[in-house]
């Protein structure tokens, strides 16, 4: 059976490649949410950055490191 591809959905191209895998090891369904929402006429850009911090929340549970994480991430790529 061939191994299934891997796909990391967190990050923008010019983010290195180190970065990218350790944010979609954590919040890889998160990205690919927020992905889809950009791509979308539902959200506006803002609603679907507050849904990408409250799903990346969600993915946190109660670790206040990924949460950190979390908000860091969004501030710093919204």
């Amino acid at each position: 059976m061939a191994k299934k591809e891997r796909r990391d959905y967190c990050g923008p191209y010019w983010m290195p490649s180190w970065m990218r895998e350790l944010l979609s090891d954590k919040f890889n369904a998160s990205c690919k949410i927020h992905d889809m929402d950009y791509n979308s006429k539902k959200f506006t850009r803002d609603e679907a950055d507050s849904r990408f911090l409250d799903h990346m929340n969600r993915q946190a549970k109660h670790s206040l490191k990924w949460r950190s994480v979390a908000f860091i991430t969004t501030l710093w790529l919204g």
